[in-house]
């Protein structure tokens, strides 16, 4: 499946649903298209990856350096509605200490406030 990207706002939230795989494919499409946010003004980011069904080190790489990036800016990154696979991949990766992870979309809104 082909990584499908759905933006939204809520507040100074701007808010991208991803599905698909997360992987040499997808990472960079992902990349591209937050980096663009993140150049439009965007400093707080909310991934909700609910569709996500596969995630590869190429992802967890797109996602650290997406953290990076926003970090530059003085901005924020949370990811929302994990999926018990994706979750133990950035557990066993350790990512889960470095990214913020929030249960759901409002816990993710209230984490960039």
């Amino acid at each position: 499946m082909i990584l499908k990207l759905q933006d939204a706002t809520v507040g100074a939230a701007a808010i991208v649903s991803v599905a698909g795989r997360l992987d040499g494919v997808g990472a960079p499409e992902i990349a591209a298209h937050c980096n663009t946010l993140i150049k439009g003004g965007a400093t707080r980011l909310l991934l909700d990856v609910e569709g996500v069904d596969y995630i590869s080190s190429a992802g967890l790489r797109s996602l650290l350096v997406l953290a990076k990036s926003i970090k530059a800016v003085h901005g924020s990154l949370v990811l929302c509605n994990l999926s018990p696979m994706v979750r133990d991949v950035l557990a066993i990766s350790g990512c889960d200490k470095i990214l913020t992870l929030a249960v759901n979309r409002d816990a993710a809104i209230a984490a960039l406030t």
